[in-house]
Order: C-alpha cells, then structure tokens, then sequence
C-alpha cells in the first residue's frame, strides 16, 4: 500500500497539498511495513521489512520529503539488521557527506571497511569520498589497498593510473617535481595493469596519455620524441584493439 501511495506521488507536483499527502501516507505505510515485518520470523517476511524500510530511506531523499534527518536513523537500523551489508554504510555515509557532516562520513566508510575488509567495492567508495574533499594521497591509500585485495585484477591497477594522470593534467597547483612523480607513479601503475592483461585497451590508452605529459615534463628533445613515439605506438595499438572488438574479432 505504501508502495502505491508512493509511486502516485508527483515530484513536478512538489508543494500542492493532495500530492505531498501521498508521502505522508507512504511513509506510514512503510513505516508499519517495516516494525511488522522485520519482527517476523518468515525469511520471506525479512526481507519485505528490509524493502519497506529501503523505500522509507528513499521517500525521506532529496527528490521526495527531503529530510535526511529521518532518513538517518532508518539507515542506522539498516546498518544494525545487516552489519555486513556496505550499501547501508554507504547509504549513511552519503546523508552525512551531504549535510556537511565530513568527519561522521569518513567514520562511516572505515566503519564498512571493517565491516567488509575484503570487499573491493567498499575501498572505491572510500576512494570517490576522499576524492570529492580533494584528499588525494588519501584517495590513493584506497584505491591502493584495493588493489592488494585484487592482485590479479588489472581494473583496479588501470583505476590508480586514470587519478595520477587526471591530478597531474588537471592540478595547475602541483609543482614540477610533483607532477613529475605522479605520472611515473601512473605509468608503474597502467604497466603493472598491462602485465596481467596485455591487449587492455583502455590501459593502453592512459598509457599513451600519461607519456605524453611526461614528454611535456622532458628538457632533452631526443628523450621527448622517443616518448612521444611510444606514446603514438601504444595509440595505434589501442584503435586497432577497438577496430577488433568492433568487428566482432577476439584473439
């Protein structure tokens, strides 16, 4: 019933009384759902009370009542039923993020990262935090254990090489010998990614970009054109890839 209280709710709407009325009644209904199911000893039953209360998260969200304030402690009762599901962390970590609550919200991630230390998805999460406060060595740190948790998967090695390259192109702020560091320490990064996975396309191509700002970094012109070149090689190498997977051709 809630369910369909909510989806008659109009978000163009916003502000006219009939249509804020069906929030009202949805949020009473999940809330109900929620106390009634959850306490069921029915696996079945379980997992509707841990809907009802998903969707009473997403009636209190920005595009809706727009009151992270009740979304709160409905997140933390998520987190409380299934301490072993990041999403929920993540949930709460993002209504703390957005109200400004900086320190509350790192909390939170370390606390999924605790929760679930080898799963690769919570050190993603923590990396996007750090990189949206512009905490770069931070976001490194976590793309990095990431990485540790994944030796084998060249995704999350290509994942370091595409921040280095994007601080050292974008940051107008970083001096030379820093830029300097961040691209080499992307190149080890995208090289080590094309050990383990030799035709990675989309490795080749920051490859090729990342040499290219090297050469931009290079006094001596003989050592700047042999990286140039390099860089147009692994170029070529990317659009032919491309051309295969286009045409339906796997080597």
């Amino acid at each position: 019933l809630g369910n369909c209280y909510d989806n008659l709710y109009k978000p163009s709407k916003k502000g006219e009384p009939d249509n804020d009325a069906l929030l009202t009644k949805a949020v009473d209904n999940y809330q109900k759902a929620a106390e009634k199911l959850s306490a069921s000893d029915k696996p079945e039953d379980k997992k509707l009370g841990k809907l009802s209360l998903e969707y009473l998260v997403a009636a209190y969200g920005p595009d809706k009542l727009n009151d992270p304030a009740k979304a709160e402690p409905v997140v933390q009762k998520m987190i409380q039923m299934e301490p072993g599901e990041p999403t929920n962390y993540f949930q709460l970590a993002k209504i703390y993020e957005d109200a400004g609550a900086y320190d509350e919200a790192e909390k939170v991630f370390q606390q999924a990262k605790e929760a679930r230390p080898a799963d690769p998805a919570v050190y993603m999460q923590l990396a996007g935090y750090y990189n949206r406060q512009g905490q770069f060595d931070k976001t490194i740190d976590a793309l990095e254990e990431r990485a540790a948790k994944e030796p084998n998967n060249p995704e999350a090695f290509y994942t370091i090489s595409t921040y280095y390259w994007d601080k050292a192109y974008r940051d107008f702020k970083l001096k030379e010998n820093e830029k300097r560091e961040f691209v080499q320490k992307g190149v080890q990064a995208v090289d080590h990614a094309l050990q383990i996975k030799p035709d990675y396309m989309e490795a080749l191509v920051y490859k090729n970009l990342l040499l290219r700002l090297q050469a931009n970094l290079e006094k001596d012109p003989s050592k700047q054109q042999a990286l140039i070149k390099q860089a147009d090689q692994l170029r070529d190498k990317a659009q032919e890839l491309r051309k295969q997977k286009a045409a339906g051709v796997s080597n």
